[in-house]
């Protein structure tokens, strides 16, 4: 079975009042030469907001509160993934900073001069999505069904990392949050099916973290559905299904069949396979760096590698350690 170990990691963006607007924590950490939020790595035996709370004190030196999810960022540091949950907080006390050589500067900023100093790009995305209690309006409501498609499937990946243990399997999930992200920024100037394909894309790559009995619940899903389609994807779905103990390569190929017709018909392939292509390439990168990488993952990246190159190519920020 494919199996993708994952470094698990918690941070918080932290919010106080100011007379001239909000203001959020962003650290300096000169070993890195970096700015960020103030994140670590849970300790054993602890919980995710547990850790974010404990990393928030050690890295600024304050005491919060968590008030509300803020978001996730994924990305490969060395050899193991790393999956990071933020948290909004909102400052009960702040403290003077005794980091070490870890942090030797806590910035207090505005939102947009906060974007403008990060230096990783899934945490300027965090901080733009943000509104703290009370001083920003909160977006519009409603969005659509494709906004809610996208925002379902997003609790759904999340779901699964907030369940990772220690040495849980993340395989999939960093890439399927990565393409919900993509998603949610072609929603408001691509088409309903190309945003929908997107969304089934990122649902296929969290296929391949299932365990059991989810596992086999969504292979006779799958075998359910498969009445539905053309004689030859139904056969071709009981083949990759044939057995009494589905893996969850065989859901995701499975799953990948049920929906490559309409995710072909129905978007821009080259707006798909871009994004597509970067998170599959992606999580290939994580996979073989941990030697796990097999037929599935390296048939994919193959199929859609010149896609997954230039989407690569074009992604901002910087890699975060």
């Amino acid at each position: 079975m494919l199996r993708m170990p994952v470094v698990r990691a918690a941070g918080g963006v932290v919010w106080r009042g100011a007379p001239s607007g909000p203001r959020l924590a962003v650290i300096h950490r000169p070993r890195r030469s970096d700015w960020s939020l103030p994140k670590g790595k849970l300790d054993e035996g602890e919980s995710w907001e547990e850790a974010a709370l404990r990393e928030v004190e050690e890295e600024t030196g304050c005491v919060a509160r968590i008030s509300s999810f803020a978001g996730a960022t994924w990305y490969v540091p060395r050899r193991a993934p790393k999956i990071v949950l933020y948290w909004h907080m909102e400052l009960v006390e702040e403290g003077q900073l005794d980091a070490g050589d870890e942090v030797d500067d806590v910035a207090w900023l505005a939102p947009a001069d906060a974007i403008a100093r990060l230096d990783y790009a899934g945490e300027r995305r965090i901080v733009a999505r943000a509104f703290p209690p009370g001083s920003l309006a909160p977006p519009a409501a409603g969005g659509g069904p494709v906004a809610a498609d996208v925002a379902a499937a997003r609790g759904d990946v999340l779901r699964r990392v907030i369940a990772l243990g220690p040495r849980g399997d993340s395989a999939g999930l960093g890439p399927a949050l990565d393409l919900l992200d993509r998603a949610e920024d072609a929603s408001g100037r691509a088409g309903a099916d190309e945003v929908r394909g997107l969304v089934r894309a990122a649902q296929r790559l969290a296929f391949l973290s299932l365990e059991e009995p989810e596992l086999s619940l969504r292979a006779r899903a799958l075998r359910e559905e498969a009445r539905r389609l053309a004689p030859w994807r139904r056969r071709a779905v009981r083949k990759v299904l044939a057995g009494e103990r589905p893996t969850p390569e065989a859901v995701y190929l499975a799953a990948t069949i049920r929906d490559e017709e309409s995710d072909v018909a129905g978007a821009s392939w080259s707006a798909v396979a871009l994004a597509a292509g970067a998170a599959v390439v992606a999580a290939g990168v994580a996979l073989a760096a941990t030697g796990s990488l097999g037929t599935v993952g390296a048939g994919a990246a193959a199929g859609l590698g010149a896609g997954g190159a230039a989407g690569l190519h074009a992604a901002r920020g910087r890699r975060p350690r």
